[in-house]
């Protein structure tokens, strides 16, 4: 690493001597040097979390499946068996009632004649 005496005052940062305009890390300064080194430190652990699969780079636990609410909703007339305590909101015809002999489900006429 060339240090040269007659110029101690390096910049830490020296323009790119490939023909643009960016800025690079002058090795000649202390203070580039220590850049350069802590630069390459930090791409090798991260690069070695990457592929270890450690740290922010960690697929998330997997947690056990259960099923979901709408699949199969409880209600607190299903405990115990009690079936009586359900609630009705349909339309369902009490037992005296008798259906219509000749109707349709929509209650019209049935195309094959009334008897």
């Amino acid at each position: 690493m060339p240090q040269r005496d007659e110029d101690d005052d390096e910049p830490v940062f020296k323009r790119s001597q490939w023909g643009t305009n960016r800025y690079v890390y002058n090795a000649n300064n202390p203070i580039g040097l220590a850049l350069i080194i802590i630069s390459c430190v930090v791409f090798v652990v991260f690069m070695y979390l990457i592929q270890a699969r450690k740290g922010p780079f960690e697929p998330p636990k997997q947690t056990p499946w259960s099923p979901s609410t709408n699949e199969n909703p409880t209600y607190p007339w299903d405990e115990h068996g009690r079936h009586h305590d359900t609630p009705t909101t349909d339309a369902t015809p009490s037992a005296d009632a008798t259906p219509s002999a000749g109707l349709t489900p929509s209650g019209g006429a049935s195309p094959s004649g009334a008897p």
